[in-house]
């Protein structure tokens, strides 16, 4: 084989490799999402749930150099499993995703994980406006609370 040859197959190889890991990670962070969506579930009382701000808000967060990465293997880990469980969760009705999730809750990792992301959805829609998330402050109102002073003026990822 040729230097040319080899250089050309060898970027093939890594191009489809980097295509390949962020289409799963496109379907894991769709998985979080739909899982988020279910749980903050929108009501007349409730703000609806706003998941692209959310969403990015937790990319933000998982890919933070500061954020344990333990904890975010975890979660990507876990939304694969539930992946693998029930490949077409994120297209499913209301109904089967509480089936879904109460299946997946049974298996070893499954509270946990579920608790571990409620808990980033949970830092997202309770975040400082400034993250882009919390917007007029909707979930304080919700909640019959306020911000505390001062607001902060810059994010700290941005930092």
């Amino acid at each position: 084989m040729q230097r040319r040859e080899f250089l050309y197959a060898t970027s093939l190889i890594c191009l489809s490799a980097n295509a390949t890991d962020s289409l799963v990670e496109s379907k894991v962070l769709d998985v979080i999402d739909s899982v988020l969506a279910h749980m903050f579930d929108s009501t007349d009382i409730v703000p609806r749930y706003d998941g692209i701000s959310v969403l990015k808000f937790i990319q933000e967060t998982l890919y933070h150099p500061s954020y344990d990465k333990e904890i975010r293997d975890f979660v990507l880990q876990g939304a694969k499993v539930l992946l693998d469980m029930h490949p077409n969760f994120t297209k499913s009705t209301h109904f089967q995703k509480e089936i879904y999730l109460r299946e997946f809750e049974d298996i070893p990792m499954g509270q946990s994980w579920l608790y571990r992301v409620q808990i980033l959805g949970f830092e997202a829609i309770y975040s400082s406006p400034v993250y882009g998330v919390n917007s007029n402050q909707k979930y304080y109102h919700y909640i019959k609370t306020q911000a505390g002073k001062p607001l902060p003026k810059v994010r700290y990822i941005d930092l």
